[in-house]
Formats: structure tokens, sequence, C-alpha cells
């Protein structure tokens, strides 16, 4: 597996105690539609696809925006340019979430946190799978740095691929949650939450590398360079 693609899984697991604070909340407010484990079960599967759906058109979306910079040839320096950013997020905490702070942006989440709210009580699968889809709207520092891995990514599918990846990481963690809080030990949350750092550190060394084009398989893939008698054709 792509070394970046590994990483998703890895980044999203190691990002469960930050996901258990941001979207616990949510995942114990939504009400089960029957009392048996079965019914809580299923509506935890359909919250949390509803997530993961808004995850992959997020990185198809900066997937796409990635294969512009690769046709355009910038895809190198800006994957270097990302990683720096994410490093930057692990010395500065907090730093990515004050890009949703003001102006129009911040009236887009007020408005999208209304609909949620209105949402959370109601049980009809439908009404699941559009909270779990409105839930990863919500503005999270972890998920800013996937989708920059998703742009580095350079295409629509491998991006799309990456955030998926990425919100499969986080399922383990927030099923426990809604299926029962004490699956999950504060001591065991707080070593989660201690990994994290280092995850997006890793993420950001990789972007750093594959911007560099090293040679190095599967994590800095060499330049792709266009046959003499192709171009000679142009």
């Amino acid at each position: 597996m792509n070394a970046m693609l590994a990483t998703a899984i890895v980044l999203g697991a190691a990002g469960s105690a930050h996901c258990i604070g941001m979207c616990g909340p949510i995942a114990l407010a939504v009400p089960s539609p029957g009392p048996s484990m079965r019914a809580r079960l299923g509506s935890t599967v359909i919250l949390n696809s509803g997530r993961l759906l808004t995850y992959a058109l997020l990185g198809a979306l900066f997937g796409t925006f990635g294969l512009g910079l690769r046709v355009a040839g910038l895809q190198q320096g800006v994957s270097i340019a990302a990683g720096a950013v994410l490093l930057l997020s692990v010395l500065v905490p907090r730093a990515l979430e004050r890009w949703s702070s003001t102006g129009r942006l911040s009236m887009a989440i007020a408005r999208l946190r209304s609909a949620l709210a209105r949402n959370l009580k109601r049980t009809a699968p439908e009404a699941l799978f559009l909270t779990g889809v409105l839930n990863g709207l919500l503005p999270c520092g972890l998920v800013y740095a996937a989708v920059i891995g998703s742009a580095a990514m350079g295409s629509p599918a491998e991006g799309a691929l990456f955030m998926a990846l990425f919100g499969m990481g986080t399922w383990p963690a927030l099923f426990a949650v809604r299926m029962g809080g004490g699956l999950i030990s504060n001591e065991l949350r707080s070593r989660i939450r201690r990994a994290a750092p280092y995850l997006v550190s890793t993420l950001a060394v990789l972007m750093i590398l594959r911007g560099m084009e090293l040679g190095i398989p599967y994590i800095s893939p060499p330049p792709i360079t266009v046959p003499a008698d192709v171009a000679a054709c142009h």
C-alpha cells in the first residue's frame, strides 16, 4: 500500500481521542431507533457512514485540486508547503482551527450547526445518515490535516480513498463511544491523544518527501518523465 494511504488510516486512529471530544457528544446525542443492541449498532453504522461519505467527497474535491496542481507542474512545491503547514500545526496547536474563525465561513458553520441540531432527534435511517453527513462538515483541525494530505495524492480517486481510510481509522473509537463509553478507558484516550502529534508530523514529513521526488519507492516517487519519442510527436 502507498505510504500516504497507510498513514491516513493510522492518522485517523491516532486522532481518535480528538474525535471522541469533537464527535463523541454528537454520537451520544443521537437517539437509537430501538432499545436493542442491534438497533443501536445499526444506527451507529448509518451515522458513521454519512460522515465517511462526507470525508470521501472532500477527498475527491481536494484530490481534484491536487490533480490541477500536478498538470500545472505545481504539485511538488505545494506538497512541500502543505507538509510544512502540518508541521506548523503540531508546533502551534490549534493553528488550523483558526482558519474558520471569522467571516462568511463562520456564518456557514453556524447554519450547519443549527441544521445538525434540528436533525439530532430524528431516528429514521435517512435522518441518521444526514446527521453523519453534517457531522463530517463541522470544522476540525484533524480533518483539515487529512484534506491537505488528500490534495497531495494528486487525483480525485486517490484523494477520496485517502479521506475514506482516514474516516475508517476513526470508526473503532466512535463505535465504542456510542455502543458504550466505558469501552475506552481514560488511560487509553490519553495515550491516543499523545500519539496524534507524532502521526500528523509523520504525514507532514511524507508530504515533504513526496514533493521532493527523491526516487524512494512508495514514499517519494521520482518525477514522471515523458519519453523522447512521445515528446517529439508534439
